[in-house]
Parts: C-alpha cells; structure tokens; sequence
C-alpha cells in the first residue's frame, strides 16, 4: 500500500475523496471495500497515465490535417488514422484532466464542475482501453467509430454543466483564472470533438458511394452553398422565436459583387460575379451553424423587442484564390450601449433576465442541434469566437479569421465573421 500524505494526496488526488468517504462509511462490508480498491487501483493507474500525456507535445491542429486526411483515405490508411486519432485524443484529454487539477481544490469539489471532470475521467479510461487494442481490421474500426460516437455524446451536454459550476464558485475564483481556464478548454474542447467527428465522418464515406480517391471532401469539410447555410440557421432561430415571442423576423441575403473584398487586401474582380451565382466555400457545416445560430440569437432578439419590422441583412463575401469568407450580419435593433459591448465576449456575460427557471439548461446545446431558448448563459458569443479561431490565427497586421462587432447605439449593430479556407 501507498501512503501519500494529506497536503500531496489533495491536489493530485480530489477525484478519490468521495471514494474514501464512501469507504469510511462503509468499512464493514468487505465487498464494497473491495470495490472501492479496485476503483482505487483503477485511478492510480490513470493518475500517472494522465501526468504522461499531459507533458507530450503535439503539432498545431490545422485544416490543412483534414484536408490531408481526406486526400489519403482509403481501408489502409483508415486504420492508421484511427491509431493516430486514439493518440491525439489521449494527449488532448490529459490536457484537460491537468488543467481541472490545476483548479483551485474548493473550485473542483463544486458538484457541476467534478461531473465535468469525472467525464473527462470516464473518456480517460476509455481511450487508454481502446489504445490496447488499436483497429486492424475494417470490423474493428467500426466497433472503434462507436467508442468515437459515445465520446461524443459523453461531452455534447458540458458547457450548460460547466457554466452553471463557474457561476456558483466566482466567489472562489479569479475572472481572470476562469477566463484562461476556459479559452484553453473550449478550444481544446472544440479540436477534441472535431479530430473525433472526422474519423467518424472518413469511415463512413469510405463506405459509401460519396468516397472520392484522393479527394479533398471526405471529411468533414464540404463545399458549402454559404446562403443556404444562412437561410437553413435563420429558418432554425426563427422556429425559436416563434416559440419564445410568437413572431419571427425576415432576413435578406445579397452578396459582394466585386470580389475579393477589402479583407483580402486585394484589387477586386472587373467584372461582377452574377447576381444568382452561389457562394460556395469550403468548411466545416456545423462549426458555421453554431456560429449563426448565436449571431442570429441576439439579432433576432433585439429586432422583436424593439418592435423592428425591418429585416436582418447578411452580406457574403467569398474568394477562391485566397479561399476566405466573409460575412456581415447586420441587424437593426437599436444597438449596443458602450459599457455592454466591452463585456460581449466574455464568458458568462448575458444581457438577458430569463423568466425560464434554469437557462443554462436549455441555451448553447451542441452544434447540430437546435436551441430551444434565445438567450440565456452567456457562453454563446465567446464560444462562437472559438469556433472562428481555432483555425484562424492574427500573423502581424494580416488577419487569416476573426469575430468582431460593432454597434451603434440607438440604430443597430453589424457583426463581422471572417475565415479561411484553406491554410
């Protein structure tokens, strides 16, 4: 038997203090002792497991990776690629395990905050079982897709959890300490949930008639009609808001003509593009959802409560050469005052007073899904820069893909999402 003392079992250890209570209560009855040796033993191995990892380097997660792994696919390198995503999903879980642990301890023993962590240690024990026994063949790839597909569904409801935890221990906890734990979670979170869809989405193309040798779009990346996408999400809020207000707000879409636009930094085309031409543009379909979804959330929102019958205006600009996409989301809603556009971003931050009970509960579902609130526990906006950003980096005074805002109050407010293509 091991003996930690108490200041060095705390910190490295929390996930066991309820076992040893449960254990103390319970000292009578051997097999539940057994039991709890045995969760115990399972812990410890993870425990060093976890520190492993945690500690190894991995490349910048980059569409150009998927565009890789699209273009290589075929029953060969399928079983390598699930060999590879077991690994990267290992390191990155262990990431995760290391930051909670670097949580204040009273932060951690919040009841919503250790249900997060205990998913991170469930999908933990998980990966490192799946990694002993890696697919070689077709049949045990498939069996590997549903440990990807449980993974998914184990982590799609954590963000209402998350928030409603960060928001009950403020008092113990730094914004700042919540901020820098949270930008490294969500967008690590977002890379997790990305690197698992894309193997799921390979193998199920390899299989089916859509599998395309050496092509770019066997993943998750799909040529997009960016105004269907558009319309598709602004259909989704409005059924919201038809729920919610009892009347929905009419959107318009045109286009730059005259592509590229000023963000490319280049002459635009002499001659116009046609006004029925799509928009296609290369991306991943349900990041862009659940980006529309919170743009069109807000506007949607500020149109009915004011009283504005004019309609939301999304202006889409795209390049092939080089690939970008911009869009506007204008909306009249009578703005934004000073002192709340500074705070738009930040975590937690909402302007709404839910008359809903719980908010957290039913606002920010997973992307794919749709919300049945418009607004709630302000982790929207912050995530939806995320999204935006976790592919898209600022290199000096060029910007390969922000989310910005600006507001004038007592007209309206104009959001601004830009991103790349390809890298």
């Amino acid at each position: 038997m091991i003996i930690t003392s108490r200041a060095t079992f705390r910190p490295r250890n929390m996930a066991f203090v309820p076992l040893l209570n449960r254990a103390c209560r319970f000292q009578s009855t051997s097999s539940q002792q057994e039991m709890f040796l045995k969760e115990y033993k399972i812990r410890s191995s993870l425990e060093r497991l976890v520190h492993h990892y945690s500690e190894k380097q991995l490349p910048q997660f980059s569409l150009r990776r998927l565009y890789d792994q699209s273009t290589k696919l075929d029953h060969n390198y399928i079983l390598q690629n699930a060999r590879d995503t077991i690994e990267w999903l290992i390191i990155y879980n262990a990431r995760r395990l290391s930051d909670f642990r670097r949580l204040p301890y009273l932060v951690i023993l919040n009841p919503s905050i250790s249900e997060c962590y205990s998913s991170y240690l469930h999908t933990m024990s998980s990966l490192i079982t799946a990694s002993l026994d890696a697919p070689t063949t077709a049949q045990d790839n498939e069996k590997f897709v549903e440990t990807l597909e449980d993974f998914i569904e184990v982590h799609a409801d954590t963000l209402p959890v998350l928030s409603k935890g960060f928001t009950e221990v403020l008092h113990l906890i730094s914004q700042e300490q919540v901020t820098h734990f949270l930008d490294n979670h969500l967008r690590e979170r977002i890379v997790m949930r990305l690197i698992a869809h894309q193997h799921v989405q390979l193998t199920k193309t390899l299989c089916s008639d859509e599998y395309v040798p050496g092509g770019k779009f066997n993943g998750v990346i799909r040529q997009l009609n960016i105004a269907d996408v558009i319309t598709k999400n602004a259909e989704l809020v409005n059924d919201i808001c038809l729920m919610k207000y009892d009347q929905s707000v009419p959107i318009t879409i045109d286009t730059n003509m005259y592509p590229p636009a000023f963000w490319s930094r280049q002459d635009p085309h002499d001659s116009p593009r046609n006004k029925g031409d799509p928009n296609m543009f290369p991306y991943i379909e349900y990041h862009l959802d659940y980006i529309l979804m919170e743009i069109f959330k807000n506007s949607f929102r500020a149109h009915i409560e004011n009283g504005v019958s004019d309609p939301v205006q999304v202006t889409i600009s795209t390049s092939e050469s080089p690939s970008y996409l911009e869009l506007r989301i204008r909306d009249k809603g009578k703005g934004i005052p000073p002192n709340i556009l500074s705070h738009i971003f930040d975590y937690s931050f909402s302007t709404y007073e839910s008359g809903e009970g719980d908010s957290y509960k039913t606002l920010n579902v997973p992307p794919g899904a749709a919300g049945n609130t418009v607004a709630g526990m302000g982790y929207g906006l912050p995530l939806s820069k995320n999204y935006v950003e976790i592919f898209n980096k600022t290199e000096g005074s060029k910007i390969m893909g922000s989310l910005t805002m600006q507001s004038y109050l007592g007209w309206g407010t104009d959001v601004y999402l830009k991103t790349v293509g390809t890298e």
